[in-house]
């Protein structure tokens, strides 16, 4: 229920005096999902495709700082979608914060292939600050030779490997998630994210979703042993069940009255 009282104020809600929450997008409709076909269709991801995110940088080229990142969900899965600005060269690492609890770029260190080096640090001799209210627990990685998700660990174990997709499908990638595996449940919650971009050997790029000025303003990272980190995050709200509707809209009708 309480993320229809944000409805009020639209569906895509922008916060940023809410510590480093940027943009806030709330799903309205808990019976549509994404369609996991490598394209975007109309209203495929809300409204007039509304729940969607971009960022700033161009560091790489501008395949993230450039790109759009979507996010859908229904009883069952949450879908992504990533429109990429640029050719998709490096590793797109989207980091989801779904649960209590989580983990720092600086507790994690899995250099066991490019896509959990990416996953654990975003640059390979920094350790990369996020917001203190940010602490991911899984790790969504794009590239040429397909999706990989991971539960994130913390050093000096490696990330639990969960799923792999081979599809190579560019400019635009789609996967979806059962919620179960994120631990979350249709309309109970929310799930916060950021986007890096990330070579394959660790060296870091100024690229981002959200945008956070001190990180995209400057030089890619690279191998580096300091790094502006990532300020800033987004948030996607789960949509209420349809029964949570109605009552919301019975408490309408009485007020009315």
């Amino acid at each position: 229920m309480r993320k229809f009282l944000f409805l009020a104020a639209g569906l895509a809600l922008s916060a940023p005096a809410l510590a480093a929450l940027v943009d806030v997008r709330i799903d309205a409709n808990a019976g549509a999902g994404a369609t996991v076909d490598q394209s975007i269709g109309a209203n495929e991801y809300g409204p007039g495709n509304s729940y969607s995110y971009t960022g700033g940088g161009g560091g790489f080229g501008g395949t993230v700082g450039g790109g759009v990142l979507y996010m859908e969900s229904d009883g069952s899965n949450l879908y992504i979608g990533f429109q990429a600005g640029n050719a998709l060269n490096d590793l797109v690492t989207i980091l989801l914060d779904t649960q209590a609890g989580g983990y720092t770029d600086a507790g994690m260190n899995d250099n066991g292939d490019g896509a959990r080096r990416a996953s654990s640090q975003q640059s390979i001799n920094a350790d990369d600050a996020y917001d203190p209210s940010f602490l991911p627990d899984y790790s969504l990685v794009m590239a040429s030779w397909g999706t990989v998700l991971f539960e994130l660990e913390a050093d000096p174990n490696p990330l639990t490997f969960i799923a792999f997709d081979g599809g190579g499908s560019q400019p635009v990638r789609e996967y979806a998630i059962p919620l179960a595996t994120l631990g979350l449940s249709a309309g109970t919650g929310f799930v916060d994210f950021l986007v890096a971009y990330v070579s394959d050997s660790g060296f870091g790029s100024n690229e981002s979703i959200p945008a956070y000025q001190p990180l995209n303003s400057g030089p890619n990272p690279g191998f580096d042993a300091v790094s502006a980190g990532y300020g800033n995050y987004n948030r996607f709200y789960l949509p209420e069940p349809t029964s949570a509707l109605l009552v919301l809209a019975g408490l309408a009708a009485l007020r009315r009255r």
